[in-house]
């Protein structure tokens, strides 16, 4: 008689043909972020999609690759160093969904989602690379479920819904779809030239999508030593034409970089004082501490700025880099070049955070966690296939533990996207998550602003100009508020001082001859305009207000000039049209 398997055995079975995992981990990572297509456009996408005039026709996206991310801003001009951000690729994507889809909403998160989904797939192969291991035996077994595992815990990690909810997240998500796309191509060692190429070509795409992908060569390096002997990876000079050719591909971004923004960086004025120094120590466990932790989640870090070394923060970010050195050393040491690469992966895409938090820019988001939750994951893989050898006969209590952290996980997720919704629903729910912060109320404040709530919008744009005494859009919004509830002397007060922060940008400057004019001051409303006009000769807002300001004050001969000018510029802009009309009448009748 037969006898029937007893449950250990069952439990020995191998994980399911690599087809089905694939399809699995993908499946995976459309479900869970299945409710974003009922959101809209939240956050920088009113500016990147709904405002954004370059991705409205061909012609207009020749300036993507001349300018930076946000450069069709009159408020992001090029004097700002905190936006000397270069991502060109991210215009083309949003230029072909607004050619194919307009500006429906859901086409925009499926093709997030489908990013997020081949991403995930390409996790799931590099953890099938990085653990292979002789299939026969438990071994074997145990590393494909563990790539599986760790695969399915990056589909559904809720610190990942920051970039994929948010379509201005696709930033995030393209570039890391690049980077193992070059992996991708890399490996097996040694890597042909032809294919070397193709992964250079993929890394110069990458970049156009954010910077952060300057670190491939770091993680690939790791990647070779994690699956490739000595001899197969070859001499030294062999590996160097490898990278060389690689390297292709970063010298034709350097080159557009420069060409468009020169040697310039985003930055903030950098303090040096103590809250500043601890900021940058707390950082890897502030931002690093949501892959394993990851509630509450926010736009905002929930433990709010750090304002001394007392903070625990600080002292476990000291005590990550600690632990991440001396993991790094057991690894050197026992020779697990596989570990190594899992920590070159989580710790070196961070790098660029941690560089931007000692520049002076709050480096906290979520998102910055996409890439490096590669390396994570493949640590908990090898967690996983270290105690299910370990401890082969606790394979059910080891499978339950998993399916219920993915579980617990996905819940997480599924709670979250909704957050994204809209807006409103956004930053009420980042107030009711972080507390009151300078941040939520400027965004709050202008919510209120666009809507036409002004005296709702008021006290929270108050509250944001008082914390943020720097910020030239905060004041500017507030002086536009002031003005509209014909609070003439605060709207003055704070136009003058966004004069005063950013001279060389004209929105401050055209405010400024309005709020002149509504005041009956038509000579200095007139010099306003000049002004703004000074720094950008093709305002067609200023043109206009000019016209208008000069048949006001009975200059009707000198407002045809500027009126015409905003009519070539906006032939369809009838306010001009009309006023055109009222000038040259009123400069050709007869003096009375």
């Amino acid at each position: 008689m037969e006898q029937v398997p007893s449950r250990p055995d069952v439990l020995e079975a191998g994980p399911p043909r690599p087809a089905v995992q694939y399809a699995l981990v993908a499946l995976a990572a459309l479900l869970v972020f299945a409710g974003t297509l009922a959101n809209g456009f939240v956050y920088d996408d009113v500016q990147l999609v709904l405002e954004n005039p370059w991705v409205g026709s061909a012609e207009a996206m020749r300036e993507v690759f001349s300018q930076p991310l946000f450069g069709f801003l009159e408020s992001s001009t090029s004097q700002d160093p905190r936006h000397h951000y270069y991502r060109p690729l991210m215009h083309v994507l949003l230029f072909a969904l607004r050619q194919g889809f307009g500006l429906q909403a859901w086409a925009y998160h499926l093709a997030l989602m489908l990013m997020h989904a081949a991403v995930s797939a390409l996790v799931l192969w590099l953890l099938r690379v990085c653990l292979a291991a002789d299939p026969s035996g438990p071994r074997g077994r145990a590393s494909g479920w563990a790539a599986l595992g760790g695969a399915l815990l990056f589909a559904v990690h809720p610190v990942h819904t920051e970039a994929v909810a948010w379509v201005s997240g696709a930033m995030d998500v393209g570039m890391t779809l690049a980077v193992l796309l070059a992996a991708r191509l890399w490996l097996p060692v040694p890597t042909s030239p032809l294919r070397a190429l193709g992964a250079g070509a993929v890394w110069f795409m990458g970049l156009l999508f954010k910077e952060t992908p300057f670190v491939l060569p770091v993680l690939l390096w790791a990647l070779e030593r994690a699956t490739a002997s000595s001899e197969a990876r070859g001499p030294l000079l062999a590996q160097a034409r490898r990278y060389a050719l690689l390297g292709v591909g970063f010298v034709a971004y350097l080159g557009l970089r420069l060409m468009a923004l020169g040697s310039a960086l985003p930055s903030s004025p950098a303090p040096t004082d103590a809250a500043h120094v601890g900021g940058v120590l707390a950082l890897p466990a502030d931002l690093g501490g949501k892959l394993v932790w990851p509630s509450p989640l926010a736009v905002l870090s929930p433990g709010g700025p750090v304002t001394s070394f007392a903070d625990a923060r600080v002292w476990g970010g000291a005590l990550c880099g600690v632990a991440l050195l001396a993991g790094a050393l057991w690894a050197w040491r026992r020779g697990h070049t596989v570990a190594q690469a899992a920590g070159i992966w989580l710790g070196v895409p961070l790098l660029p955070a941690l560089a931007l938090q000692v520049r002076g820019v709050d480096a906290y988001a979520e998102r910055y966690l996409y890439l490096p939750s590669v390396g994570f994951v493949l640590l908990v893989a090898l967690a996983l296939r270290a105690v299910r050898v370990r401890w082969p006969d606790r394979a059910l209590a080891l499978a339950l533990a998993c399916g219920g952290g993915l579980a617990a996980f996905t819940l997480l997720t599924l709670a979250y996207v909704p957050a994204w919704h809209d807006d409103l629903t956004l930053w009420t729910y980042t107030q009711e998550t972080v507390g009151e912060r300078p941040l939520i109320h400027y965004n709050l404040g202008n919510l209120h602003l666009n809507a036409g709530r002004l005296e709702e919008a008021i006290p929270h744009l108050e509250v944001a100009a008082q914390a943020l005494p720097g910020e030239f859009r905060v004041h500017n919004n507030l002086a536009v508020a002031y003005a509209k509830t014909g609070r003439m002397k605060e709207a003055r007060r704070e136009l003058e001082r966004t004069a005063r922060l950013m001279p060389d940008n004209p929105v401050a400057w055209h405010n400024l001859g309005l709020v002149s004019r509504r005041e009956g001051d038509l000579e200095t409303a007139i010099a306003r305009f000049h002004d703004a006009l000074r720094l950008a000769p093709e305002r067609v807002d200023s043109l206009l207000e000019l016209g208008r300001t000069l048949l006001r004050a009975g200059r009707a001969a000198e407002a045809v000039a500027p009126l015409e000018a905003a009519l070539r510029l906006e032939p369809g802009q009838e306010a001009a049209r009309k006023t055109l009309a009222e000038a040259r009448a009123a400069a050709s009748a007869p003096p009375r």
